[in-house]
């Protein structure tokens, strides 16, 4: 715990000497950085949301093996239109 708040301290001193379009450059990344924390924990429990059997793509393994595979791919994925 003592460390975080000596890094604040430091972080304190060194935000005091920056000029203003830096502070605003500096409130931006913060603001990146408390996105992408939460953002971090969301797509772990995004990536779970699919269905490994209703995954198109995992249909498709070994479909590679057998000929025509290109012409069949799109509608393999997307179905027929």
């Amino acid at each position: 715990m003592e460390i975080a708040q000596t890094t604040k301290t430091e972080l304190f001193r060194e935000i005091e000497q920056l000029s203003s379009p830096y502070l605003l450059e500096l409130q931006n990344f913060i603001r990146y950085l408390k996105f992408k924390q939460t953002d971090k924990a969301a797509t772990s429990i995004d990536r779970m949301a699919l269905p490994p059997e209703n995954d198109p793509i995992l249909g498709l393994i070994g479909i590679i093996d057998v000929a025509p595979f290109s012409e069949n791919l799109d509608d393999m994925l997307y179905g027929a239109v």
